[in-house]
C-alpha cells in the first residue's frame, strides 16, 4: 500500500513517498525513508514489500557506488536506470524482487524514470506508484506543466499529499519529499 509519486520542474526533480512500513494489514511504523539516495544527483524511490524494497534500494546503491569507484565514471540518470532495469530483468526469472520504482535525477537536464517490477522502463515527466497514484495521475496532469519553478512544484506536492489524505482509504499521513537538482538533493518539508 505503499504510495510514490514524483515530477520533473524547469531543473529538479520532486519525488515523495508515504511514510509507512507495514507488513500485511499491520502498519509497523510512520518513520520509514523509501527514498534512496544513489549519488549526489539521484534519487531512487521504492515501494512493494518491505523486504524486497530495502534490499533492492541497497543493492542498487551499493552497485552504483562500486561501478563509480571502479571506472571513476559517474552514470548518468539514464544509464542509472537502464542498469537497473537489466537487474530487474535478469533477476525476474532467479529470484525476482516485487519493488517499483521511481528514479530522478539532474545531469543536463532533470529526468525521471517510472520502472515497474517486470522491467518496464519509461522516462517520463510525472509519475505515480501504488493504489493511490490511480487518482494522483489525475490531479499532476490536472497542475503540472513543463517550465515548473521549485515553488509551484512544492504546491503541486503540497495537493497531492493533502489529497493522498482526504481521498485514500488508507491512512498515509505522513511523507518525505526530496528534490534533486544541479546543486545536491534536498529535504523538503511540506
Amino acid at each position: 500500500m505503499d504510495t510514490l509519486f514524483g515530477f520533473t520542474g524547469k531543473d529538479y526533480v520532486l519525488i515523495a513517498t508515504d511514510r509507512a512500513a507495514q507488513f500485511s494489514i499491520v502498519k509497523l511504523l510512520d518513520s520509514d525513508d523509501k527514498i534512496t539516495e544513489l549519488d549526489g544527483n539521484k534519487l531512487l524511490a521504492a515501494g512493494g514489500d518491505t523486504a524486497d524494497r530495502i534490499n533492492f534500494s541497497d543493492l542498487m546503491q551499493k552497485n552504483i557506488h562500486l561501478y563509480y569507484y571502479r571506472n571513476s565514471v559517474k552514470l548518468t540518470t539514464e544509464a542509472t536506470a537502464n542498469f537497473v532495469r537489466t537487474v530487474i530483468s535478469e533477476n525476474l526469472r532467479k529470484k525476482p524482487s516485487f519493488a517499483d520504482l521511481l528514479i530522478g535525477g539532474v545531469d543536463s537536464e532533470p529526468a525521471l524514470y517510472y520502472l515497474d517490477y517486470l522491467g518496464v522502463m519509461q522516462k517520463v515527466r510525472k509519475a505515480a506508484h501504488g493504489h493511490a497514484g490511480h487518482f494522483l495521475y489525475g490531479l499532476m496532469d490536472n497542475w503540472w506543466k513543463p517550465d515548473l519553478t521549485l515553488e509551484e512544484g512544492k504546491e503541486i506536492a503540497r495537493k497531492c499529499v493533502q489529497q493522498v489524505r482526504t481521498r485514500f482509504l488508507v491512512n498515509q499521513q505522513k511523507f518525505i519529499v526530496k528534490v534533486v537538482d544541479k546543486n545536491g538533493i534536498t529535504l523538503l518539508d511540506i
